[in-house]
């Protein structure tokens, strides 16, 4: 999954766009991995869709599906529902500080890449021993 969220941030920051044949094929092993976790993947494809709406609505952003079948394969890799509380918590911490940088540092105008905050989300739940 590591080598599939830095190909993906790879795709994101340079294109824009990722394979959907990717993201799909990984949430198929992920599930077949860990056909028990499928409440939380069910549970980070709702949270995936909430933040999607707010971002679309408040903040102008487009949250697009790559990103959301991003976090619903982190959410069925996750070791338990603390790592799912911690995800989500960790997830709108980094994302707040991103898209500061983004616009502060990176392009303005540019549309954003969302990947590589999920990337770092990914990494420090492994870190941390969220992630099976």
């Amino acid at each position: 999954m590591l080598g599939v969220l830095v190909i993906a941030s790879i795709f994101d920051i340079k294109y824009k766009a990722i394979p959907s044949v990717l993201l799909t094929g990984t949430i198929f092993i992920a599930l077949m991995l860990r056909p028990d976790n499928l409440l939380f993947g069910v549970i980070a494809f709702v949270f995936a869709l909430i933040i999607k709406d707010l971002m679309s609505d408040v903040a102008g952003m487009e949250f697009g599906v790559a990103d959301v079948k991003i976090i619903i394969v982190i959410g069925l890799l996750l070791a338990n529902f603390f790592s799912l509380i911690l995800m989500i918590i960790m997830f709108i911490v980094f994302q707040f500080v991103y898209t500061f940088i983004w616009r502060l540092r990176i392009n303005k105008e540019d549309e954003m890449a969302f990947v590589p905050c999920l990337l770092a989300v990914y990494v420090a739940l492994i870190l941390i021993g969220g992630v099976l």
